[in-house]
């Protein structure tokens, strides 16, 4: 019998508990999408992998019209919980799962941030890609996201075991291996405190700047720019860039 998706039982509420206060807050994040996107009052944006708002509740609060949509109703139910004041009409939220086609379009924006691609097999991105590219409107922008797989490789091969000790007294210690045959991280989180201990695990698929061209370019988007997500300079795989991440930014 073949075993459930691993991220099926990974998003959950000690998810959000844990991630939800290493992972930085999205309000940078959103104003550098903001500026690099060209977007203004009244945008339309796809948040494609919104998990529990920690982009798309931003936006909206900027003036965006945002849909936020994940396959996750953990993560939804913790974004419904985070909206507060704001309206349906400004920010609404639906579980689907974006391998299938959404039934929305017209967006100016779709996003894919925090390497939410790479989950699952790479037929799998390029169905994603494909509602993406689909939901948008003619000359509207597809933004993905995601880890660099080069640089991260390199950084993997070099660093220390990171650890992270959380408000409450919690140590998260993450131990991620590179697997260049599949092109995939592997990754294992433990944590211990005073609220328990436990461990989760991930596999996601990272591709070069090039196989996601490739990946855009099937989905019918043309690249316009990679970039720096934090700056929207022109991205390098040296200096201020060496984190790993890139944003790519297509055209439909």
């Amino acid at each position: 019998m073949t075993s459930a998706p691993w991220w099926e039982q990974f998003f959950d509420d000690e998810y959000v508990r844990v991630w939800g206060t290493v992972s930085k807050g999205g309000d940078e994040e959103a104003r550098a999408l903001w500026r690099i996107l060209g977007m203004g009052e009244g945008s339309r944006v796809l948040d494609a992998g919104c998990g529990y708002g920690r982009v798309s509740l931003p936006l909206a609060r900027m003036g965006a019209r945002v849909l936020g949509v994940d396959q996750s109703a953990h993560l939804l139910a913790e974004a419904e919980r985070r909206r507060g004041d704001l309206v349906p009409e400004r920010l609404r939220y639906v579980r689907h799962d974006l391998r299938a086609p959404l039934g929305e379009s017209g967006f100016d924006a779709a996003l894919s941030l925090f390497s939410s691609l790479g989950y699952g097999e790479e037929a799998d991105d390029a169905a994603i890609l494909g509602t993406l590219a689909a939901a948008v409107r003619p000359g509207g922008k597809v933004a993905v996201d995601t880890m660099h797989r080069d640089v991260l490789a390199a950084r993997l091969a070099r660093e220390a075991v990171p650890a992270h000790r959380l408000p409450d007294g919690t140590l998260l210690v993450e131990e991620a291996r590179f697997d260049p045959v599949a092109g995939r991280v592997e990754t294992t989180w433990f944590w211990a405190g005073p609220r328990g201990s436990g461990q989760k695990s991930a596999s996601v698929r990272v591709y070069t700047i090039t196989e996601l061209v490739r990946l855009l370019e099937g989905a019918g988007l043309r690249l316009e720019a990679a970039l720096h997500p934090d700056t929207g300079a022109p991205f390098s795989p040296a200096g201020p860039t060496l984190g790993g991440r890139v944003l790519l930014v297509a055209v439909c």
